[in-house]
């Protein structure tokens, strides 16, 4: 999923928070969670490339050419530790019994992006989840569905 989509999805959704709660640290914190989430692909390339190289156009493309299952930055694991539907269950159970607004805008920008990646990418249902990704030993090849 390409950051700008993230971006424009996430600032909206804030806005609506803003404009839902009054609150304007919650639609922040909601715009905020719902892009930064990606941090853990610079992680993945520092692991699987080397610090050297990297720039936010290499890492770009890593990501770009892993959906596309081709190319020579290609990630051949994918940790993503953020991006895990285990977080975004445990941040929507105390998000529930607290009632808090800033917990509110993180827990839903934080779940838009993960929404996203999963229709935008070819993420097979299972991976959202860090304990199947772990299973299948982080190999991109058994996350990603495959193309035709």
């Amino acid at each position: 999923m390409k950051p700008s989509r993230h971006i424009i999805a996430s600032l909206t959704l804030g806005a609506a928070l803003w404009f839902l709660t009054r609150s304007l640290y919650a639609g922040l914190l909601c715009f905020a969670s719902g892009v930064l989430v990606d941090v853990d692909h610079i992680v993945d390339y520092i692991i699987q490339h080397d610090w050297k190289s990297i720039t936010f156009k290499n890492i770009y493309e890593a990501c770009e050419q892993t959906v596309k299952q081709k190319g020579d930055l290609k990630f051949k694991k994918l940790y993503i530790i953020l991006h895990s539907a285990e977080i975004a269950l445990l941040l929507w159970l105390v998000t529930i019994y607290t009632k808090n607004i800033y917990l509110l805008g993180i827990t839903s920008g934080y779940s838009l992006h993960l929404i996203m990646d999963f229709v935008g990418n070819p993420l097979r249902f299972p991976s959202l989840f860090m304990l199947y990704r772990s299973a299948k030993r982080f190999d991109t090849d058994k996350l990603l569905k495959k193309k035709l």
